[in-house]
């Protein structure tokens, strides 16, 4: 597949472990949220964590969607991981294995990916880091483009 999208990028990226990709497409000053933190700033912050998340889990890792749109993009993804590889922020490696669908949000802006959160849609791997003892956030109110 010869796709160029950023959204593609990002999986690709991902999926391939090529992070330096991302130089061109996220902003240095991202921010991030995810099930495992909140409110992370900075590119260099966002590749470390993927790269321990690659290093620890060694994710084969399937698209499942993906888009731009304006100022919006979104990237769907099923990782297929085992925890064999390296410790993960201080979890030893247990040899569990799980799926875990996710989609990352993103917010662009002249062209740059501003806004990096990653939303499960499934919850093995939230599970296992919780049951490893990875603190999670709780109670979590986003910015609502509608408040209802």
């Amino acid at each position: 597949m010869a796709e160029t999208s950023l959204a593609y990028v990002i999986y690709e990226g991902f999926a391939n472990g090529q992070l330096d990709r991302w130089d061109a497409i996220i902003h240095p000053d991202v921010v991030i949220n995810s099930p495992a933190g909140r409110d992370t700033v900075g590119r260099d912050a966002l590749k470390g964590w993927v790269q321990a998340f690659l290093s620890a889990f060694r994710p084969r890792v399937d698209l499942i969607d993906h888009y731009v749109a304006g100022d919006r993009a979104l990237v769907a993804i099923n990782m297929h991981w085992k925890h064999d590889g390296t410790p993960f922020f201080g979890i030893e490696p247990t040899g569990t294995s799980g799926t875990s669908v996710e989609t990352l949000l993103l917010r662009l802006k002249d062209g740059l990916v501003t806004h990096f959160d990653v939303a499960d849609n499934t919850l093995d791997l939230a599970i296992y880091l919780h049951e490893q003892g990875m603190d999670l956030p709780r109670s979590v109110t986003p910015p609502a483009l509608i408040a209802g």
